[in-house]
C-alpha cells in the first residue's frame, strides 16, 4: 500500500468529510495531493420472504430529485465486530418493518463504492424468511414505500435500469448470481 501523507479533513458533513492527502506514485517523480470523501461503511441487505419474493423500497433520492426503487440499506454507524450486521438489522426492521432469525442472516458481498473518490466500504447482505414484525421507523426526511416483487421482475426491473443505484444492483446481481 503506498503511503499517503499530510490527510487533512477540508470540509466535514453529516455523511462524509472531504479530506486530502499527499503520495508520491511509483512513476512520479514528485509527490501530489489528492481529494477523496472519507464516510462511515454503508451496508444493504437483499430481503427475501417466506413465499420467495424480494422486498424492495421505493424511496426519494435528492440527488437525482426523484424516487428510486432500492433494498434497504444505510450507514454503518457503530464500530466493532458485528457492525455491519447490526447496521443491516437494524436498517431492515427501520425501513421496512421487516425482521428474521439472525441464522437467516448472511454476508454476500463488500465491496468498494467508489474507490476512485469514496474511502469506504458497502456490506452486501442476503436475509431469508423475512417477515414484518414491527412499526417502520423512518429517520427524519425519510418516505418510503415497501414494494414486494418476485425474483423474476426483480432481474428485469435490474435490466430495463429502474433499479439503478449501483449498490443496490451489485447486491442483487451477487445474490442472483449464487443463485445459479
Amino acid at each position: 500500500m503506498k503511503e499517503r501523507k499530510n490527510w487533512k479533513d477540508l470540509f466535514p458533513t453529516p455523511i462524509y468529510t472531504l479530506a486530502s492527502f499527499d503520495i508520491k506514485l511509483p512513476r512520479v517523480e514528485k509527490e501530489k495531493t489528492y481529494y477523496v470523501l472519507k464516510s462511515k461503511n454503508w451496508v444493504n441487505v437483499v430481503p427475501i420472504t417466506k413465499s420467495g419474493d424480494i422486498l424492495l423500497i421505493k424511496q426519494y433520492r435528492h440527488g437525482i430529485g426523484e424516487d428510486s426503487l432500492e433494498i434497504p440499506g444505510g450507514i454503518v454507524d457503530d464500530e466493532g465486530p458485528n457492525a455491519e450486521l447490526d447496521s443491516v438489522i437494524r436498517e431492515l426492521r427501520e425501513e421496512t418493518g421487516y425482521a428474521t432469525d439472525l441464522s437467516k442472516i448472511r454476508l454476500l458481498s463488500k465491496f468498494s463504492g467508489n474507490p476512485a473518490m469514496f474511502t469506504n466500504w458497502s456490506y452486501s447482505y442476503v436475509a431469508y424468511d423475512v417477515e414484518p414484525t414491527h412499526d417502520v421507523e423512518f429517520d427524519e426526511g425519510e418516505d418510503i414505500e415497501i414494494v414486494l416483487k418476485s425474483a423474476k421482475q426483480v432481474k428485469q426491473l435490474l435490466l430495463d435500469g429502474t433499479i439503478h443505484h449501483p449498490h443496490m444492483a451489485a447486491a442483487l446481481g451477487i445474490y442472483f448470481l449464487q443463485l445459479e
